[in-house]
């Protein structure tokens, strides 16, 4: 919702990967963990959220309550993680926030129709797809509003894909990519970035038309970098790798909040959406996930190569307002600080790695990183 002071909600999505701590490898225990959830009734945090399943039996998906305030969704997420680290502890298997597993997986579908239909739909692009993403909801005042920003946001959201890479291992081998995650993700034929809808009525269209050429079964399938939930009032933006650290899940959402809410105010104000080609943002989108924040980003703006900091520095600015209008300004600055000091969750793995060049070792860090704020 919207308040009556106009402070909009998030609320956050993070998937995560169950690993056996000690073969390192991925195991198929979610509806283990999520049975024993429900009997301790661990998994329900202060203020509300979830626990359920995912595509794969290998994976866990958290859900937090929409939050007004970075203080209440930090919490959120930290209860969330201890509950569900918990749970699997008690079932041998360790949660993991890595938004692909480092070891080599041979993923098995949670039994659902749904899932079971999209199996025989896609074909090997649903068999691979153990991937883990981090969704963030931020609630708008109508479908109208909601069209009006996800036109104007779209050349920032590769910025997000930059700050939050944290996949850059896929069976086994460095991918040469900071966030593989994404590139995986691509093969779903909704996937990625959009030109603009201009309105309601054109992006119903779109959707109508992608279900009936079986791109997608349904609403849920429209896998757009960002999209119209169909499940609740907000703009959901769904570029984010799952995030290593709880912070950076943080700093996201605020950052996606403010680009929400800079994005409606310019709606609003009758100013026109960027007239960018779905092209450059995919281009700009590819830039990001290979590089992180360690290389140079797309000003897709400026159309040109900056370095990474210079460009989330002018993301910073740009929703600066918005940022100062929720409080948040102080702890986005900090945080961004933070994670270019010590690094994404990709360069964070690839570290661990790189000291005496074994797989096992990024595994062992994700879990020691994932369990930091779930120990009691």
């Amino acid at each position: 919702m919207v308040t009556t002071d106009g402070v909009r909600t998030v609320g956050v999505e993070e998937e995560f990967v169950l690993v056996d701590p000690e073969r390192r490898a991925v195991r198929a225990a979610a509806a283990q963990v999520l049975s024993r959830e429900d009997r301790d009734g661990s998994g329900r945090a202060p203020g509300g959220g979830d626990l359920d399943v995912e595509l794969t039996r290998e994976q866990v998906e958290s859900g937090s309550a929409p939050h007004t305030n970075l203080a209440g969704l930090r919490g959120s997420l930290v209860e969330l993680r201890r509950a569900a680290a918990r749970a699997a502890q008690a079932e041998g298997v360790a949660l993991a926030a890595t938004a692909t597993c480092p070891t080599p997986t041979r993923p098995t579908l949670t039994p659902k129709p749904r899932y079971q239909r999209m199996h025989q739909e896609f074909g090997l692009t649903a068999r691979e797809q153990l991937t883990c993403g981090c969704h963030v909801h931020v609630a708008v005042h109508s479908r109208e509003e909601a069209v009006g920003a996800l036109d104007r946001l779209r050349p920032w959201l590769s910025v997000l894909v930059a700050m939050t890479t944290n996949s850059p291992f896929w069976q086994g081998a460095d991918s040469g990519y900071a966030s593989y995650r994404t590139q995986v993700w691509q093969r779903w034929p909704t996937a990625g970035a959009t030109g603009a809808f201009g309105s309601p009525a054109e992006y119903d269209r779109t959707v109508d038309l992608l279900i009936r050429t079986g791109a997608a079964m349904d609403d849920g399938m429209i896998y757009f970098d960002a999209r119209l939930s169909h499940h609740y009032p907000t703009l959901e933006l769904r570029v984010a790798d799952v995030c290593l650290s709880v912070d950076d899940a943080v700093l996201l959402a605020a950052l996606a909040r403010a680009l929400v809410s800079t994005a409606a105010r310019e709606w609003a104000a009758g100013e026109p959406a960027p007239q960018v080609r779905p092209e450059l943002l995919r281009a700009a989108g590819w830039r990001a996930s290979r590089h992180g924040v360690s290389g140079d980003l797309v000003d897709l703006e400026r159309g040109e190569l900056v370095p990474a900091r210079a460009l989330v520095d002018r993301l910073v600015e740009r929703v600066g307002v918005e940022l100062s209008a929720t409080g948040d300004a102080d702890a986005v600055t900090a945080l961004v600080d933070d994670l270019f000091v010590r690094g994404t969750g990709a360069d964070r793995q690839r570290a661990a790695y790189a000291r005496r060049g074994r797989i096992n070792d990024v595994v062992d860090l994700v879990i020691r990183e994932t369990i930091a704020v779930a120990s009691p």
